[in-house]
Parts: C-alpha cells; sequence; structure tokens
C-alpha cells in the first residue's frame, strides 16, 4: 500500500489539535475526501484506495478528531458535529481545496452526515457525493443503540482478542471481508494502554455528543433539499440507520440520486469487498465529467 502519512492542526477553545490523514494517489488528481464513521478511522478506506488510485483519482482520507493517529480532545463536549465540520474545513483549506465544486466526498455514517452538511451550504466544496448507508434522519432506536455500545470501555489482553470481538460485531453488518482484511483492520484499530493491554483507537468520550445532539444541532433535512450535486447513496440491506422509510423520503425531496443496495450487509458495507469497491469505482468513472 502507498501513500503519505500528513498531519494539519485544528483547534478549539482548548488549544490546538494534531489532525492525521492519508494522501493517496497523484498530486492532480481530482481529490476524493473521504470520511470514516463514528468510531472508524482513515485506514478504513486503504482497500478503496488501491483501485481508485489506478483511476487516476487522488484519495484523502482523514481520521478525524479523537479517532485513530489524530489527537484524543481534552475536553469531552468538544467532540460534537460542529468541531468535526471546522476541522475538516480547515483540512479543505490546509489542501487548498476550498473552491466551488473542488472535491468529490465519500462520507461512510458519521462522514455522510457531515458530507449532507457541507453538500447544502452555498457554493459548497463538494462536486460529487457517495453516501455509505446514513440519510438525513437517523431512527431514534438505532442511535440509543449506538450510544449504548459506544459508551462502554473495550479492553483486550491481545490483538487477537480485538479481532475476534471485530469479527462478532462488524462481522454480522460488513458483508465479505477476507483474513487480511480483517487482520489490516484490527493492526490500525488497535491502541495499546499504559500496561500494555488493548483497546480501540478511538477516545470512548466521543459518546459524549450523544447525550445531546446524536446527528448534530441542525436539521440536515434543509440541507438535503438544497444539494444540487451528483449523489450515490449506498444502503447495507439490512440497515438499522438506513430504513426504507427514509430512503423513500429522500425520494421526495432534495436531489436525484443514484441508489444500490448490497445483499448481506446491515451498517455498514465495508467497501473493501471486490463488488463494492467496483459499484463506487463504476459511478466515479461515469460521472467524471460533471
Amino acid at each position: 500500500m502507498s501513500y503519505t502519512e500528513k498531519h494539519y492542526t485544528g483547534i478549539t477553545s482548548q488549544g490546538p489539535h494534531r489532525i492525521v490523514y492519508n494522501d493517496w494517489g497523484p498530486e492532480d488528481g481530482f481529490p476524493v475526501i473521504c470520511v470514516h464513521g463514528l468510531t472508524g478511522n482513515g485506514h478504513d478506506f486503504d482497500f478503496l484506495a488501491e483501485q481508485l488510485i489506478k483511476d487516476g483519482h487522488r484519495i484523502i482520507a482523514v481520521d478525524l478528531v479523537g479517532r485513530g493517529r489524530s489527537d484524543f480532545l481534552k475536553n469531552s463536549h468538544d467532540y460534537n458535529y460542529a468541531q468535526y465540520i471546522q476541522d475538516l474545513t480547515a483540512l479543505l483549506a490546509h489542501l487548498g481545496l476550498g473552491d466551488p465544486a473542488s472535491v468529490d466526498w465519500l462520507g461512510v455514517s458519521l462522514g455522510g452526515l457531515l458530507g449532507i452538511y457541507l453538500a447544502g451550504i452555498k457554493d459548497t466544496p463538494i462536486r460529487r457525493m457517495i453516501i455509505n448507508d446514513v440519510g438525513p434522519e437517523v431512527p431514534k432506536a438505532a442511535l440509543d443503540f449506538i450510544h449504548k455500545v459506544i459508551a462502554q470501555t473495550y479492553i483486550f489482553d491481545t490483538v487477537q482478542d480485538l479481532e475476534k470481538r471485530m469479527r462478532e460485531t462488524r462481522g454480522l453488518t460488513w458483508g465479505p471481508v477476507t483474513d487480511d482484511q480483517w487482520k489490516h483492520m484490527t493492526d490500525h484499530n488497535a491502541r495499546a494502554l499504559d500496561d500494555g493491554r488493548i483497546t480501540y483507537a478511538y477516545d470512548p468520550k466521543i459518546s459524549v455528543v450523544f447525550e445531546n445532539e446524536p446527528i448534530g444541532d441542525a436539521d440536515l433535512w434543509p440541507h438535503w433539499d438544497e444539494i444540487t450535486c451528483p449523489v450515490l447513496l449506498l444502503q447495507g440491506k439490512q440497515s438499522m440507520i438506513l430504513p426504507k422509510k427514509i430512503i423513500k423520503q429522500m425520494k421526495k425531496r432534495g436531489p436525484e440520486f443514484d441508489f444500490h443496495a448490497f445483499k448481506g450487509c446491515g451498517h455498514v458495507p465495508s467497501l473493501m469487498a471486490p463488488e463494492q469497491i467496483a459499484v463506487v469505482r463504476e459511478w466515479l468513472q461515469v460521472h467524471r465529467s460533471e
């Protein structure tokens, strides 16, 4: 795998923080900003990035603050959607990509919510957008379940124990994942504690946002209504985050969009399986001139 690890600086009321991203492919390739889900990180896109750079894309895959290699915040209440938007806007400025229609966007779950917000503003920097298994609204039962899961701290004696749990949880919903991919995900989702034990590579305090603003402090439906760029909506066919009733409402309002549901998946399709990568790759090729 060939990428360059880079970083830039974000800011909160508590001071600066370091945000890390992977930069794949040719510098003059049209950039695709890849933003992971709630507990993920930029390495979730490694297998997809390897294929997309073959088509000349430049892939920027960020670790949101509190995840992966990026800094954890001093104040847990700073893990909020306004902060994520501010940090991502700073990323675009850092890359010199803040002009209208200057980037493509691939957002997984939380990354999709942030994409909907940004794509719905005036002079949005987003030219085309792929949303993986989320819409402008998330069912309350699903939010409650997610909060319950991530509010806990998970500690393992070995990395192999972490992989076992990931297989037992993500393995139920992510679709086909190979042994090599499980190892890859485990390596990049493991964080060593001072006593030598292992936990996930995210700050458990990211769960605090669910107490106040589970999907942000803004109604995303008006943002959805304002989107004019081409959109591809992906769904895990058994998803509890993106049920049929929300997709139906999305079709009634907002932009026209292309849609693909992956069988044998819930929340979220991993975008690591060849058939999933092919859908993304083909859509970007078809809409290359837009």
